[in-house]
């Protein structure tokens, strides 16, 4: 299902069962905390086995998926990659960096947001065109902005390293065909001060797999603007 996400180049996969309690890399074992809760030993590795099998594909063997100090996948050079989870799902997506310079993927479950969630979410546009909607439930098109909003953070992050508030990304989703618009009005940089964003707008798709949600942007070179 998540292949459906994004176009041919790139490589996804959803980790198997044996992956959640699979081996990690020495590297990687490094950066899970001693203390580590099992939910979150589980979700870790879950994310750097399914990686790790996922660069396989891309002829990529044995290269430790280790943690930057904001947490973030530090993926081998040539590489750009996202990884999500969420309950008992997790999902990679990876590419040779080149035509596509940003990927981002998100998975969330599948319930509707209550609605002081929603304000908090989207903003009156998102919620007047969630209202409109005939084809999903306001509660679970909230949900799949959300999902949407998420993958969108984590493509342009990587890129820009600057941060975006719920508020500062405005989805349009089409549920007809499973596609949205991620609209980047700003960004702000570590200060919390606003800056120019270096992406305008990002494009992706989502859809509901059993009771989950998932969300896919790919950026292109083209689309990709100069750095300051």
């Amino acid at each position: 299902m998540i292949e459906s996400l994004f176009p041919r180049p790139v490589v996804t996969l959803e980790a198997t069962e044996e992956m959640w309690s699979g081996p990690l890399l020495p590297e990687e074992e490094a950066c899970l905390s001693p203390r580590a809760v099992l939910k979150r030993r589980r979700e870790f590795t879950a994310g750097r086995v399914c990686a790790r099998a996922a660069l396989e594909k891309l002829g990529v063997r044995d290269f430790p998926l280790r943690a930057a100090p904001d947490r973030m996948p530090l993926w081998p050079p040539g590489i750009v990659g996202s990884l999500s989870h969420c309950g008992d799902r997790c999902g990679v997506a990876v590419a040779r960096e080149g035509a596509i310079v940003g990927l981002g993927l998100d998975v969330e479950r599948a319930r509707p947001l209550e609605d002081r969630v929603v304000a908090l979410v989207c903003s009156e546009t998102e919620r007047a065109r969630i209202a409109s909607l005939s084809d999903l439930p306001a509660g679970l098109a909230a949900m799949a902005v959300f999902c949407a909003k998420e993958s969108a953070y984590k493509c342009h992050y990587p890129l820009a390293r600057t941060f975006l508030d719920f508020h500062d990304v405005e989805i349009t989703l089409e549920p007809g065909s499973g596609t949205f618009t991620a609209t980047i009005l700003k960004a702000r940089n570590q200060e919390g001060c606003a800056v120019p964003p270096r992406v305008g707008v990002l494009r992706g798709r989502f859809a509901w797999s059993g009771d989950h949600i998932w969300a896919g942007v790919t950026l292109t070179a083209p689309e990709l603007q100069p750095g300051p």
